[in-house]
């Protein structure tokens, strides 16, 4: 029984690794110039949403799941997988992104083969 308990503790452990812990789980906005901006949502239970808009106007929306593998508690790989998308033709890929965390959990930094958005939390920490 013992051995169960543990099996079942370390299974626990494994899945909320995967998962955001909570300065990753939240709202995000950054802005990529001439109008545009993202904002994403990421959960912590394991789904995110983006929606890319320029000016008032939604030109794409995500969902998807994603799998955290935190280094340290600032910084980790995160690989965001869409489910579905909406707006203009063209493939989404999986992405995967080295993250960290800034600004005392203010800005989220995400590095995709040498390209780094900022975003900024949007609501309360």
């Amino acid at each position: 029984m013992r051995l169960f308990s543990v099996a079942i503790l370390l299974s626990l452990m494994m899945m909320t690794a995967a998962f955001a812990d909570t300065d990753v789980a939240g709202n995000w906005r950054t802005r990529l110039g001439h109008g545009i901006t993202l904002d994403m949502k990421v959960t912590p239970d394991g789904k995110w949403t983006s929606q890319t808009m320029q000016g008032h106007k939604v030109v794409r929306d995500i969902k998807g799941t994603y799998v955290q593998q935190p280094s340290n508690n600032t910084s980790g790989s995160i690989v965001f997988t869409p489910t579905q998308s909406s707006g203009p033709s063209g493939s989404v890929a999986v992405e995967t992104d080295q993250y960290e965390i800034a600004d005392n959990g203010r800005k989220l930094k995400l590095t995709t083969e040498g390209d780094t958005m900022v975003f900024e939390r949007r609501g309360r920490h």
